[in-house]
């Protein structure tokens, strides 16, 4: 890579959903006149049939909006790009059905910022707007929204809507089971804005002032989480609920009682297990800077709920968030710091503590966060997850001889580790996995666990940056390669960059990547897209029936869903995606990490 990519402003898709006979529709979508197009001079693959297509309307510049009976297309021969010529707009994300009745265009300005486009269908009535942003300005929209509507005391994960579509409907709770993961996610992208902010306009600005706030308060939430379990054992939690909120039917859930015990919720999981109204110790209290999270809000640590059976993806990615914690809020925050270096402490040192691996409340490994000999050598699971686990293991011990030096322990047990070849199982990946999948007969599309891609990026990147031993770098260079033939089929610059920075010498499509900004949906209402019904999709089946697109598809035709999902999945809808949104971090942490690191501007 000679230079950094250039985003440019691009198109970005708003859309509005009005029921028949909403004010807001303007009555020419009614009265003009509708006709079946002529279609023979397009060549391109269209998404409908050809004679499918029932109405258009034209814009300037030759742009032309064709509607079908199964969606609409945007056709704009002079894109710059070829896969913006031509653009599908479909149920539920874009339209309340596929079945397009009439299209009208709203009278343009000027200077070109925008055009709207009224769409009717046999259920209501989409107004899509196409805007013009910048790649920053497109990450405003979306920290904004995150903010408005899925921001729960800190935690960003996503949120149900009351009302389909409609954002200000959110409702006041929505535990994610990986609220700690996801958190730390967006906790990093708001630390790198800051530093880039920080850097590029004096960090007395108003917008460096202001995103600080927000990188200060996120990190304070996922403190929080290592936190509110109060064992003292450095246990860390997966999400927590007020003591309003409802508790979900499955899982293990602890509500604190405010005399220093705790009581297992009673849930399906906690009745069959017989774990139900068990009293456990918690006499640590939360510090009184992460309390005021839910103090400010009426509650108190009394009646407090925390969901325990933490697994590997939390530890990793609050492991990282501490290291960016440190490295970009430190010197500011140094009460921060400490909390953050005190947490750290904690968690890998009950990990060590209990032979490499996190202990529950009743002195058993949790489920999926084992990094032990004993796992990896305990069935096929273990023997798979031995390449990623030990990488985390080893990351772990990185980051807290970066934040917590005076302590020897921690390269101690780095020492340890290396001493029983923790670092070459990294590079067994592909290899294992391979093995795995010919002797369940499947192919490795099928039985990748895609949030595993989040986890390895995060295990290696900063293992590579923090190791100064060159083997040593080699060796997790070599690791990190091993999952590239999965995590390379999705084209996400998430993923792609801190793959870069690892390995500077890898063959990143840097053109493909500028793409996936471009056209990443301005907004994370997880609303599904019609894929299964589109003409110029084609298929494949794999060896377990499992079907996936033919292509992978551009960010704004395809699933909304976090770094945890096969991009390339083959899915009807979903029922009530159009009541969920996600944060925004998907986006923001690609785009602020490629600020921070100089590989975007």
């Amino acid at each position: 890579m000679s230079k950094p990519i250039q985003l440019k402003r691009n198109l970005n898709r708003f859309i509005e959903i009005f029921l028949e006979g909403s004010p807001d529709i303007p009555q020419a979508l009614y009265s003009t006149k509708q006709q079946a197009p002529d279609m023979s001079a397009i060549t391109l693959p269209l998404p409908s049939k050809k004679s499918e297509y029932t109405c258009f309307a034209e814009s300037r510049d030759g742009i032309v909006w064709y509607g079908a009976t199964t969606g609409l297309t945007r056709y704009d021969p002079k894109a710059e790009y070829k896969q913006d010529q031509v653009q599908y707009f479909s149920a539920q994300r874009n339209l309340c059905d596929n079945n397009v009745k009439a299209l009208w265009l709203e009278t343009q300005t000027d200077e070109k910022d925008y055009e709207i486009i009224w769409v009717l269908t046999n259920e209501g009535v989409a107004k899509i707007t196409m805007r013009w942003l910048t790649a920053e300005e497109k990450a405003e929209v979306l920290l904004a929204e995150t903010l408005r509507v899925v921001d729960r005391r800190g935690m960003v994960s996503q949120r149900e809507l009351s009302t389909p579509y409609r954002p200000d409907t959110a409702v006041p709770y929505n535990e994610c089971d990986n609220d700690g993961c996801f958190g730390c996610g967006f906790a990093m992208a708001e630390l790198m804005h800051y530093a880039v902010l920080k850097k590029t306009l004096g960090k007395n600005h108003p917008d460096t002032l202001r995103i600080k706030a927000v990188a200060t308060r996120i990190c304070e939430a996922m403190l929080l989480l290592l936190y509110i379990p109060g064992r003292g054992d450095g246990f860390p939690a997966r999400t927590y609920l007020a003591p309003t909120e409802p508790i979900p039917g499955g899982g293990l859930f602890f509500r604190k009682r405010g005399d220093g015990t705790a009581e297992v919720v009673a849930t399906r999981s906690t009745l069959t297990s017989g774990r139900a109204g068990e009293i456990v110790p918690c006499p640590n209290p939360v510090p009184a800077r992460l309390a005021k999270l839910y103090e400010d809000e009426g509650y108190t640590e009394k009646g407090l709920v925390y969901k325990g059976d933490t697994s590997s993806d939390e530890v990793t990615l609050h492991v990282v968030h501490l290291y960016y914690l440190h490295l970009i809020l430190g010197e500011d925050d140094p009460e921060l710091d400490q909390l953050a270096i005190e947490a750290g402490r904690a968690l890998v040192g009950h990990i060590l503590d209990h032979g490499n691996e996190l202990i529950d409340a009743f002195g058993q490994p949790t489920t999926w966060a084992k990094y032990s000999e004993r796992y990896f050598e305990f069935g096929s699971l273990g023997w798979v997850d031995a390449c990623l686990n030990s990488t985390e293991l080893l990351m772990y011990l990185r980051v807290m001889m970066f934040i917590d030096p005076e302590q020897s322990r921690w390269q101690a047990a780095y020492d340890e580790l290396l001493a029983k070849g923790y670092n070459k199982y990294g590079a067994k990946h592909a290899q294992r996995l391979d093995q795995m999948c010919l002797f369940l007969g499947n192919e490795p599309c099928e039985e990748i666990m895609y949030g595993d891609h989040m986890l390895a990026t995060s295990a290696f990147w900063p293992l590579i940056l923090l190791e100064p031993d060159e083997a040593l770098k080699a060796d997790y260079r070599a690791g990190y390669t091993s999952w590239r033939g999965s995590i390379g089929r999705e084209y996400n610059a998430g993923y792609d960059m801190p793959y870069f920075l690892s390995c500077p010498d890898a063959d990143i499509d840097w053109e493909r990547l500028t793409r996936w900004f471009y056209r990443h949906p301005a907004s994370r209402l997880a609303a599904s897209v019609t894929i299964p019904d589109r003409h110029d999709m084609p298929t494949r089946v794999c060896r377990c029936t499992d079907e996936e697109t033919g292509y992978l598809l551009t960010p704004d035709e395809n699933h909304i869903c976090k770094y945890d999902r096969n991009p390339n999945r083959l899915s009807h809808i979903e029922p009530n995606r159009t009541r969920l949104m996600e944060s925004c971090y998907v986006y923001t942490f690609a785009y602020w990490f490629g600020r921070y690191y100089g590989m975007v501007e």
